[in-house]
């Protein structure tokens, strides 16, 4: 039996519960009347066991549906955070967004005072997501969940009426991320083509006409005297002695150079480890976790690097350190890497683990779901790659997401990835309604 939500049809929170639909592969009619005509209230989600009112309820309850779909993360840690993001968007994005976006709809009078603060603060959120996203493809975890939809959905009206190309300038991560939740067929089945709002594009299309006049420059004949000019030959000269110069203070880099290069960007690669070793063991701790599969940006798909990030975030942690780095080398973890040319990926299973868990199964079970190639094999720690190949649509960040689902999959299999059986959460209720119109 299909649910049934009341709710306004072109309301940005509708698009919200039916994106969530669409991930949980659930059918969902969207009617008039009903408990909405009852309550006074909307939006309402009719199930078959009862009834949810409130968008964040609804949404919070489609993401949970099917578990399968990752909507609320793949652990207790991201569903926190992914909690943190929805309350950001009602607190800090959808309120001033509400105060500048109704009166260009024609839902409420424009208070010019409220409209100003309300940029601002849009602005500063605007702002705290564009830094988020400098290293994030997605706002939690590696796939699309609920934090990623209520965000894109609280930003849909205001994208194509108020955020003109000046205003968009400054927030090219957002505005990557918000293009990618735009290619996804989960989202453009609810949302269409969305128009962005012009601006500074618009003006300098009005103003082309006026180089209609040009032909007034008729009178070009007179400057037969350019032949003059022959002497430029001498400025061809300078040219190339400046191309020459150019060419002798570029030079091939010196091995000192390269030896630095190397060194440096090990030093990043060992910083991510280590700081991502800390939050993998406060997860495994809050959650009950014993494996846990991500990415990192830094090796950026160099096998070699992506061995020593798996190190750091297996090395001892130093309780005395201001800055704690890795302590999670008893959680057994598989970590990809994307680059240009492949996808790395390494497995690593503690000794304690290796009776539950084969590390050479795992990963050739994870690199074969794509077509990649197994490179190291040991029962503690085991390496691979998937090589780009554009022909078959393969590249790296295209099949990221997907082979740390199969990773996870390959563990609930085992029974070694945590299920949350409770039905406490299926229910949630929140305090948001929409603005009546």
């Amino acid at each position: 039996m299909p649910m049934k939500l009341y709710a306004q049809a072109g309301n940005y929170k509708t698009k919200k519960a039916l994106i969530c639909a669409q991930y949980a592969g659930l059918d969902i009619q969207t009617p008039t009347g009903g408990p909405a005509a009852q309550t006074g209230r909307i939006p309402v989600l009719e199930t078959g066991e009862g009834c949810i009112f409130s968008s964040v309820a609804i949404a919070r309850y489609l993401a949970r549906v099917n578990r399968l779909a990752g909507l609320y993360g793949q652990n207790l840690l991201e569903g926190g955070m992914i909690d943190s993001w929805v309350e950001f968007c009602s607190h800090e994005l959808e309120v001033p967004l509400s105060t500048w976006v109704l009166p260009v709809q024609g839902i409420y009078p424009e208070v010019p005072e409220a409209t100003k603060c309300a940029k601002e603060d849009v602005k500063k959120a605007l702002t705290v997501l564009n830094n988020h996203l400098l290293s994030n493809t997605f706002m939690v975890g590696n796939s699309m969940t609920l934090a990623d939809i209520s965000v894109f959905c609280a930003l849909l009206d205001a994208m194509q009426l108020v955020l003109d190309d000046g205003f968009r300038k400054p927030f090219a991560n957002l505005m990557r991320w918000y293009n990618l939740c735009l290619s996804q067929p989960e989202f453009k089945a609810v949302v269409g083509d969305v128009k962005f709002c012009g601006g500074g594009a618009a003006a300098a299309k009005d103003a082309k006409p006026k180089q209609e006049a040009k032909p007034k420059q008729e009178a070009k004949p007179k400057q037969e005297a350019k032949p003059k000019q022959e002497a430029k030959p001498k400025q061809e000269g300078k040219g190339k002695k400046e191309e020459k110069k150019k060419e002798e203070s570029k030079g091939e880099p010196s091995k000192e150079d390269l030896e630095k290069a190397a060194k440096d960007k090990k030093k990043k690669v060992v910083k991510e480890g280590g700081k991502r070793g800390v939050e993998i063991e406060g997860a495994a701790d809050m959650g009950g976790l014993q494996f846990f599969c991500t990415s990192v940006i830094e090796p950026e798909g160099d096998l070699e690097l992506t061995v020593e990030s798996m190190n750091a975030m297996n090395a001892k942690s130093d309780p005395t350190e201001e800055e704690r780095k890795g302590g999670s080398g008893h959680i057994g973890k598989m970590i990809f890497s994307a680059g240009t040319e492949q996808l790395s990926v390494v497995a690593y299973v503690p000794e304690e683990k290796q009776a539950a868990l084969n590390c050479v199964d795992w990963i050739t079970a994870v690199l074969g779901s794509q077509g990649g190639e197994v490179k190291t094999k040991d029962k503690a720690m085991s390496t691979g790659i998937v090589k780009t190949n554009a022909d078959k649509g393969v590249f790296p960040l295209k099949i990221r997401e997907p082979m740390i689902l199969e990773a996870n999959n390959f563990l609930r299999k085992l029974g070694l990835f945590p299920e949350d059986d409770s039905d406490d959460d299926e229910m949630v209720f929140g305090d948001d309604d929409f603005p009546s119109m």
